[in-house]
């Protein structure tokens, strides 16, 4: 399946930059308009060199593309693409999105087109192009996290408000803002009773900020319908849900919107880094042991740790758990990990072959970045910004909490692992309680669930008309429609489905 992207080359040249080594030097122009994004580095140190370089994470990607003796980049994926015919991903790169498995760190779905990674130096001379990589130096720290957080508010143009979720992230951006002297509003989105009968909890008051509710309509965040197929990738809700919500905050109050997100990733520490105590006896009374069995001993304890594993509870401490890696950052792994069912014998293959790629990929690049740096590249990864101001990304932020040695971030209390030290305490401190505990993500598999049970009516009949995966002989998608009739099943695989639904109907507009 091919298309051609619509534009004129003058387009493109306006979209991308470009540095071209010639006899007199590197003749270099850049996108018109554009703003080098943060963390981001243009650098002429002679006519001779330039040199493109990702120092450290930011909420906007930059992709380039090397040729003989150039490199073209830019903000513009689909620039890349104007005039050009256009590949779709093979379908193991379709199956890994839908499986919530993200691209590598420095690769994109369009061929010859990579993504400029934390660390990564793309440099054009005489000699030619040369792609490095150069583990980024962390900023000098001298404060503590929610001054560092402070100060990046302070950096804010304007007034503007927060997204507050009710969340301990959210909690703990509101009070450092009023820490640093600021007042913003806290928007905090009302869904009304669409998601359960009960009417959902207050989130919890910030003494001297004002709440103000924004009412959403959970079917325009979740709608398939949008997805035009022009998307130079397919657009998934992962990371377009919170978009559209941040769009709605933003328009409600007529103000940028910060967020907290990725805090609670950057503030975060494993069970195998906490103090254990005198040789480890905390770890028999530690809750994440007992959601499957309760241990023998300290030796069984030891042997759990000893083999990487450990299991993390979510909401109310009784959801499947769930493995996690020690000691290294983890590769993004989005919400709603559940396989999508029906995949056949090819699909099963070509789903395994392109997600090891993908995740040994991932693997390498954070073990070469730095743990906290780590933890805040795939959070991002994994959720996107949302387009909202996220402070987590500031450096002076990242160098705050990097620090801070890991039994600071987290420990073993009265039978439990506290994590997000930081955070909790600051929180406490103004007197803000009964935040909400529910992992990163978890209102997202909620709402995917909502939504598809309300309108599975529609998209049942839709998906019998249009599987254009089932078309390339990697879906059964009679499995897939007896799964939308089934409650129980429709539940437990709800963020799989809509990623097909959307996917489906990006490929629907390719034709």
């Amino acid at each position: 399946m091919t298309r051609t992207m619509a534009g004129t080359m003058a387009e493109t040249a306006r979209a991308l930059g470009c540095a071209v080594a010639t006899r007199d030097g590197v003749r270099c122009t850049g996108p018109s308009p554009w703003t080098v994004p943060g963390g981001v580095r243009i650098e002429r140190p002679s006519p001779d060199v330039f040199r493109l370089s990702r120092d450290s994470p930011g909420s906007r990607s930059v992709y380039y593309r090397v040729g003989y003796g150039r490199v073209e980049w830019g903000e513009d994926l689909g620039a890349f693409l104007t005039g050009e015919p256009y590949q779709t991903p093979d379908p193991g790169q379709l199956l890994a999105l839908i499986h919530g498995t993200v691209p590598s760190p420095d690769a994109t779905v369009l061929p010859g087109v990579q993504r400029l990674a934390v660390g990564t130096a793309v440099r054009v001379d005489s000699a030619g192009v040369t792609v490095t990589r150069q583990r980024p130096e962390l900023a000098e720290p001298g404060i503590g996290v929610a001054e560092a957080v402070g100060r990046a508010l302070d950096g804010v143009k304007g007034d503007y408000a927060i997204a507050y979720s009710g969340g301990l992230a959210s909690a703990f951006l509101a009070v450092s803002a009023l820490a640093a002297g600021h007042r913003p509003v806290l928007l905090h989105a009302d869904f009304g009773g669409a998601w359960g009968e009960r009417p959902p909890a207050a989130p919890p008051p910030v003494p001297g900020l004002e709440i103000r509710y924004v009412p959403v309509d959970p079917a325009e965040l979740f709608a398939h319908e949008p997805v035009s197929g022009r998307e130079p990738v397919p657009p998934l809700p992962d990371t377009q849900v919170p978009l559209r919500l941040m769009d709605r905050l933003s328009e409600s109050c007529g103000l940028p919107v910060v967020s907290g997100g990725l805090l609670k990733d950057l503030a975060s520490a494993r069970l195998s880094e906490a103090d254990t105590g005198y040789r480890g006896w905390r770890l028999l009374g530690c809750e994440p042991f007992h959601i499957t069995d309760t241990l023998r001993g300290l030796a069984e304890a030891r042997q759990l740790l000893s083999r990487n594993v450990v299991f993390s509870p979510g909401p109310g401490g009784r959801e499947a758990t769930g493995e996690r890696l020690v000691g290294k950052p983890a590769p993004p792994r989005p919400a709603g990990a559940a396989s999508l069912p029906g995949l056949t014998q090819e699909g099963e293959e070509a789903l395994s072959s392109s997600r090891h790629g993908m995740l040994a990929r991932w693997t390498d690049h954070l073990d070469f970045l730095d743990p906290v740096s780590g933890r805040v590249v795939a959070g991002l990864e994994e959720r996107g910004a949302g387009g909202a101001l996220l402070p987590a990304l500031d450096p002076q932020v990242i160098a705050a909490v990097a620090a801070l040695r890991p039994a600071r971030l987290g420990r073993i209390h009265r039978g439990a692992f506290r994590n997000h030290l930081p955070l909790e305490r600051a929180v406490r401190k103004r007197r803000v309680y009964d935040v909400c505990r529910a992992p990163s993500g978890h209102w997202l598999r909620l709402g995917a669930v909502a939504h598809l049970h309300r309108e599975r009516g529609r998209v049942h009949a839709w998906l019998e008309r249009e599987s254009a995966l089932a078309d390339l002989g990697v879906l059964d998608v009679g499995r897939v429609l007896a799964v939308l009739r089934d409650g129980r099943e429709l539940a437990e695989h709800a963020l799989p489905m809509l990623r097909l639904v959307w996917v489906c109907q990006w490929l629907r507009g390719l034709r």
